[in-house]
């Protein structure tokens, strides 16, 4: 039987107050060791855009990682107080678009929280399985 890991970069930025040392620097912690050019786009958008305090995306591209088609992200960032779920969710989804559509297959918005909220519950729901095909026109 054949398993791979999903390749996920989970982003912490530190808080000044809390570690100085790593105030300017990002962790960056990766579970697998592919991560191409569109996982580090859609990472840079949503830094530059949330400035987030912890960030995840997932590839879960079925088959080949290299199609980077399926992501699932996890932004915790004070740009979502006082908004919405939907609203939170319709940003992140505004922060990648190119010409008006997402430049890949797929996009799960896992979780959009505020620091508080994400204190409170770090919890992080599967995805739901893709029945749109791989990203590259193909049906499963």
């Amino acid at each position: 039987s054949f398993m791979f890991l999903p390749a996920i970069r989970a982003l912490t930025l530190c808080q000044p107050l809390l570690r100085p040392a790593c105030a300017s620097q990002p962790l960056l912690r990766m579970a697998s060791s592919f991560s191409g050019p569109r996982q580090a786009q859609i990472e840079h958008r949503l830094v530059e855009t949330f400035a987030p305090v912890h960030l995840e995306v997932l590839n879960e591209s079925h088959g080949r990682k290299e199609d980077e088609s399926h992501f699932k992200v996890v932004v915790v960032s004070d740009a979502f107080d006082g908004k919405r779920l939907v609203a939170r969710h319709r940003a992140v989804n505004d922060a990648l678009l190119e010409n008006g559509e997402l430049p890949f297959h797929s996009l799960s918005v896992a979780a959009a929280k505020t620091p508080a909220e994400w204190g409170v519950s770090s919890a992080v729901p599967k995805s739901p399985r893709c029945m749109g095909g791989d990203g590259r026109g193909m049906q499963r």
